[in-house]
């Protein structure tokens, strides 16, 4: 490494944190002070947004001074020697410890101890400061390991030579009395945090302590992309008064158009309506609110609206977001592809479906392939576009997801406006884990949450803890939803169910009166088959599409967009698919036939049904019930499909009861009466556990009860438990899923796709990062996520590719009609 001065007295040599080897072989460093002083700038600001800027500084200062070790000196010279081609080999990755330095010095240097206060900011701190890279570990393990503590007393009593070597760098740096006076105001700052929150729970703190991290990690990594690809941060200033005219504009284009029926003159009379409450909802003061009507209602618009008109009132610095949360890929899609039209965003739209880079390569795979595992890091998504459209496992991940890929984003939650579009379908188990981020978003991240569904559950009466009054937008919600109506639910399950053979037969005599039906099923596997049996006894009758999420995104906007032309010429057709389509799609059959399942399931999958009130007459969804169908694991459509057969019997018996309709709000309310009914429905809320007799759910992790479970568990076996904090970190990310099953996303060869994949194979890894980059986001709408447990069915499709944490699908296993197949086609195979 080379020795330099920076003007410090007695020319002591300048300490590094990066290099960057140019394409003219030329090396470029960046100091250790350097990189303080930026990481402190970003994550300050980003810290502010919880009034904690103090703290967020300090964070930023102490997080790599580890770096002005000579360990870690002789270990980043090894690194630039070997990708200069000097050596060999790299150094072994981990091999110098610089992230507990940091942590250790809060604790050694400027807790008071005796300061309960100061006490608890300096463990909140060194967590946050020692995790930096690797991850928040446990306080307390449920196995009553306490990894920061071990590592920090490992480390004080095998380097104190070196603690003390880098704290005398450290301060020479950055004043001794600067970094004190930084941990008092933030002392201050935490005491100021709890007057914010209307209960401080241990819950509500550790969320805080999330956030920090998230402020820490994304301003490391962002100071660093900036020194490797040589620019300058660029202030955050959003105009949301440009993107309001644009979507004012808009909708009165929209509004020109002449309706081609009454009734669907009467329809955009009612959207017009709830379009102009919701934009007058934008005036309202920061909070929670919820958004209730019929599907067809044009929530996405009269969110937007809200959202923009909220914005240009309250974020009058222009460093929030919009961010869309959705349950399914095609609804981003479809939806993202509304607005980006509309407001003319371009790439200040950012869809975010999935990560679809590992959270660390392969061991060694970095160094092969001539970019290090903390440029792949560099590689995460930030969410710092103005608008985010994202899906409920990106969203529930960015907080309560392991490693640091996911939660880097949290902070960006913070001064914005989020709108939960069909909030009924968050998963049941994490109800009260999503109530609870509501509320510290809401009261101490300054942020404005809006609930939006065609089907909502009165969720400030359910067990999930909002902490503040939901207030309905729509004032007359039953007399809206009586007014929309345009389609009735009519009960043909049979005793035993429908064979596929015999809903074959049904879906043709169901088809032979209208023109277009929509059929939606549970699972993948008898949509498939119903397709196929379809095809071939429907061929030269009506055309047949297919629609399920084993297509990637670019290819299911191809069907849709074709099935839509075909609906507007009147030819005759059959849509085949899975509940991808049932929300959010903004297209309109005669006919609906929806496999049983949860009655919000059922209404919005009637939600495709004359959806503008193209027909005078109301169409019809029929309900049937599949004999051979295999739930597995999805035990919320299994519970789902039972407390719809006792709405529907109650309906066959007393139809008064739901108003005649079993799409009313009477018929959805006693629904989730009975949905949330379930005897031990509170317990399935806080995401329950199978191995912890004592410590039963996640939820409790984070509480009273896992607090002293874990201490009466730790103090049974070795003694005093001194530290106020016991927040498990590690154990509950490992544990947390929003879907039981892991999932990866694999990167097919679909039109554009495939010039993707070519690109990524001829360049065999010779990659510059802004250039992963480019290809990572040009390729988004190329991927199609698959369990992890169908890897092991597809393992002869899918292959690892130069990009380490990248997998591609070889040719031949992507289908032009039903995506992704488990065997390569013939044509492949004689070649």
């Amino acid at each position: 490494m080379k020795n330099a001065s920076d003007g410090a007295s007695g020319g002591v040599s300048v300490k590094y944190a990066h290099f960057k080897i140019t394409a003219a072989s030329a090396i470029r460093y960046e100091s250790v002070r350097t990189h303080l002083e930026d990481t402190a700038s970003l994550s300050g600001q980003s810290a502010a947004k919880i009034g904690m800027p103090e703290t967020g500084r300090l964070l930023g200062f102490l997080h790599d001074a580890g770096k002005f070790s000579d360990a870690y000196q002789a270990y980043l010279d090894g690194c630039m020697q070997y990708e200069s081609g000097n050596a060999a080999a790299p150094p072994q990755k981990g091999s110098v410890d610089h992230g507990i330095f940091g942590a250790a010095y809060v604790i050694e240097e400027l807790c008071d101890g005796a300061d309960p206060h100061s006490g608890l900011t300096a463990e909140i701190l060194a967590m946050v400061i020692a995790g930096h890279h690797g991850g928040l570990r446990d306080y307390l393990g449920p196995d009553t390991s306490t990894p920061l503590w071990s590592r920090m007393e490992q480390y004080l009593n095998h380097k104190r030579e070196e603690y003390e070597q880098i704290k005398e760098e450290l301060e020479r740096e950055i004043p001794r009395a600067q970094l004190r006076q930084m941990f008092s105001g933030s002392v201050q700052e935490m005491k100021l945090l709890k007057t914010r929150l209307p209960e401080f729970t241990k819950f509500q703190l550790h969320l805080a302590v999330r956030f920090l991290y998230s402020c820490l990690i994304d301003a490391d990594r962002e100071s660093t992309r900036l020194f490797m690809e040589g620019e300058k941060p660029e202030p955050e200033c959003r105009d949301w008064r440009t993107y309001e005219l644009r979507l004012e504009r808009f909708l009165e284009t929209l509004r020109g158009r002449e309706p081609e029926t009454l009734s669907e003159k009467r329809i955009n009379a009612l959207r017009e309506g709830i379009s102009d409450a919701c934009h007058a909802a934008g005036g309202w003061p920061r909070g929670v609110y919820k958004l209730t009507v019929p599907t067809g209602g044009g929530k996405t618009f009269a969110g937007m609206r809200l959202a923009l008109h909220h914005m240009r009132r309250e974020d009058t610095a222009g460093r929030g977001h919009i961010i869309q949360v959705l349950p399914f890929t095609s609804i981003i899609e479809q939806n993202a592809e509304a607005v980006r039209e509309a407001l003319q965003c371009g790439e200040d739209l950012l869809e975010h479906h999935s990560n679809v880079v590992t959270e660390t390569p392969e061991e060694g795979s970095a160094q092969e392939h001539n970019l290090s595992a903390e440029q792949y890091r560099l590689l995460t998504e930030r969410w710092n576009a103005d608008f985010i459209f994202t899906t409920t496992v990106q969203f529930l991940n960015t907080v309560y997801g392991s490693g640091t890929q996911n939660i880097r984003r949290m902070h960006s939650l913070a001064d914005s406006v989020i709108i939960m579009d069909e909030v009924q379908a968050l998963p049941l188990k994490t109800m009260k884990l999503f109530g609870e981020l509501a509320n510290f978003l809401y009261h101490a991240c300054n942020t404005t949450i809006l609930l939006c569904t065609a089907t909502q559950p009165d969720l400030e009466k359910r067990p999930i803890g909002l902490k503040t009054d939901v207030k309905e937008i729509i004032p007359n919600v039953n007399e809206v939803f009586q007014k929309f109506q345009r389609m009735e639910v009519q009960d043909k399950t049979l005793e035993g169910g429908y064979s596929t053979e015999a809903a074959a037969d049904f879906l043709e005599e169901a088809k032979r009166e209208v023109n277009s039906l929509l059929v939606v099923m549970n699972t993948k596997t008898i949509a498939r088959q119903l397709y196929e049996m379809l095809r071939k006894r429907m061929s030269g009758r009506a055309e047949i599409f297919y629609i399920t999420t084993e297509l990637c995104p670019a290819h299911r906007s191809d069907v849709i967009a074709r099935l839509k032309e075909s609906l507007k010429q009147g030819c005759p057709l059959i849509c085949v698919s899975t509940s991808v389509l049932e929300a959010g799609v903004d297209i309109s059959f005669e006919r609906v036939v929806r496999n049983l399942a949860g009655l919000d399931s059922i209404a919005q999958s009637s939600g495709r049904g004359n959806r503008h009130g193209e027909h005078e007459k109301n169409g019809v969804t029929y309900i049937i019930n599949m004999a051979d169908e295999r739930l597995g694991s999805m035990r919320e459509i299994a519970v789902g499909e039972e407390k719809t057969k006792a709405v529907l019997d109650t309906y066959r018996r007393r139809p008064e009861a739901y108003h005649g309709s079993l799409l009313s709000p009477a018929a959805m309310s006693d629904y989730y009466q009975k949905y949330f009914g379930v005897a031990d429905i509170e317990d399935q809320m806080k995401y329950p556990l199978k191995e912890d007799a004592e410590i039963r759910d996640l939820y409790s992790y984070f509480t009273k009860t896992g607090d002293k479970a874990l201490r009466r568990r730790y103090e049974s076996r070795k003694g005093t438990y001194r530290w106020k904090l016991t927040y498990p970190f590690e154990t509950a990310g490992k544990k947390f899923r929003v879907i039981d099953e892991d999932t990866v996303s694999i990167l097919v060869p679909y039109k554009r796709g495939k010039e993707l994949i070519q690109q990524i194979l001829e360049k065999d890894g010779r990659f510059q990062l802004g250039e992963i980059r480019r290809l990572i986001r040009e390729a988004r709408p190329f991927f199609v996520n698959l369990y992890t447990d169908k890897l092991r069915v597809y393992q002869d499709a899918v292959a690892a590719s130069p990009v380490p944490g990248l997998l591609i699908l070889r040719d031949g296993y992507y289908d032009e009609t039903i995506g992704i197949r488990e065997e390569q086609a013939l044509e492949f195979l004689l070649f």
